[in-house]
């Protein structure tokens, strides 16, 4: 094996590693901020199409971009667009299926008075708002 290959092979690792534990803190981050969340908020959340990047506290924003962005600034702007709504349903599901029930409409939320499609759209817009305001603070270079 070539030398250039073997470092190349390093760094794709040592980058894999890093992502993952990007991940690992948004992921968590994401699980601290829902513990207080009942299914019921989130239903309520979707109906009055609740802006959550509006209600997130200013020392939850500050934390994240303070100490979160700066950290991992590569990393985001790089794998910034491979968070989905897919991707975040999928860590409901595993962490927090009451959360993912309410948005997929199942179990005792399945005759909710919103359609399943609406709350995908509303997890969407969160997610694409929330990612608007670290772009821009990642473009502004406050981090």
């Amino acid at each position: 094996m070539k030398e250039m290959e073997v470092g190349q092979q390093i760094r794709r690792f040592v980058e894999n590693l890093a992502v993952q534990f990007a991940v690992d803190v948004v992921r968590g981050y994401l699980l601290h901020r829902l513990e207080d969340v009942t299914a019921a908020d989130c239903y309520t959340a979707i109906k009055n199409k609740v802006n959550l990047w509006q209600i997130t506290p200013d020392s939850d924003k500050a934390y994240i971009m303070k100490k979160v962005l700066p950290r991992f600034r590569k990393l985001v702007i790089k794998y910034l667009d491979d968070l989905t709504p897919r991707l975040v349903l999928e860590w409901l599901r595993r962490d927090r299926p009451d959360l993912a029930d309410v948005i997929e409409k199942k179990n005792q939320w399945a005759y909710a008075d919103y359609e399943k499609e609406e709350a995908y759209k509303w997890l969407a817009s969160q997610l694409e708002n929330i990612k608007a305001n670290i772009k821009a603070v990642l473009s502004s270079g406050e981090s």
